[in-house]
This record gives structure tokens, sequence and C-alpha cells, in this order.
């Protein structure tokens, strides 16, 4: 019995540990945790990964509330006005999304420091990318975030900041 729960600890310590190692972002530094176990060992983090994990349903509350120490995701640092725009004008940006011009859809693109001379362009790969069902949810993150693939991803990364 005792070796079954000591194989079932060691297995549920690798499962904890490798999930904070895909966590390319260092999530595994902030939560509640993080105000006991504050070194930057191994021990440290995986003590952090546990804690949390015990706590995850605090954790995540206070990770929304900007309250357990965790640094802003790069998505909320340079796209936040787009975010804002996004989530303001969701269903007016759709309408202008599937029509592939509008005041709104081109201020949409004009948030991601686009110039005017791609916008155009922009307009028409977000169109298109709607209508492929790209921008089926109702998630302003998730617009911001394809919306910054498209642009990331093509010829248009230099002209948009």
């Amino acid at each position: 019995m005792r070796s079954k729960f000591a194989s079932l600890l060691v297995a549920a310590s690798f499962c904890f540990g490798a999930s904070q190692a895909m966590a390319m972002d260092g999530s595994s530094g902030c939560g509640p945790a993080w105000y006991v176990f504050k070194d930057n060992s191994f021990l440290s983090s995986f003590a952090r990964v546990f804690t949390n994990g015990i706590l995850s349903p605090v954790v995540t509350i206070g990770m929304s509330f900007g309250t357990s120490n965790c640094a802003k995701h790069s998505l909320v640092l340079n796209d936040q006005g787009s975010l804002e725009f996004a989530a303001k004008s969701m269903d007016i940006l759709r309408q202008d999304m599937a029509k592939g011009q509008g005041e709104h859809l081109n201020a949409y693109i004009a948030s991601f420091g686009c110039n005017e001379l791609v916008r155009p362009e922009l307009a028409s790969a977000l169109q298109q990318a709607f209508k492929e069902g790209l921008y089926r949810s109702e998630d302003p993150v998730d617009y911001v975030q394809s919306t910054r693939m498209l642009i990331d991803f093509s010829s248009r990364r230099n002209m948009c900041s």
C-alpha cells in the first residue's frame, strides 16, 4: 500500500513538474505560493506548482484580479488598445469583417499600429479569415490573437507595430 502511494506521489510530482516545464512564460513564479516559496530553485518552483495546484480556485481568482504577483502576458501588454476596442464594438466589428470594410474595421486595424497603406489589404485578409471561420468566437482575446497572427505571419509585419 505504501509503495503504491509513493509511486502515485512521484508520478504526480512529475506531472506537475512537466506541466510547468512546458509553460514558457514562467507562470510557476506567481500565485499565492510565491509569497511562501520565493527562491528560484527547482525545489521552490515545484513547491509553488504543487501549492498552486491545490489552491487552484483561489489562484485563478487572484491571477484574474492581479493580486498574485503575476506578470501580464505579452498580449495584454502589447495589444491592450486593440483588445478594448474589440470588446466594446464586437457586434459592429463582426459586421464590418464580414463586409471587408467599414469604419470600425478600419479603426480596429489602426489599433494594431498598421499604417494606412496596408489597411485595405489587411481588411481583405480579415474578411477572408472571417469567411473561413477564424473569427467564430465571441471572445475579443481570440479576435486580437487571430489578427496578430495574420499580421505577424505575413508581409504586413513591418507595416504594423
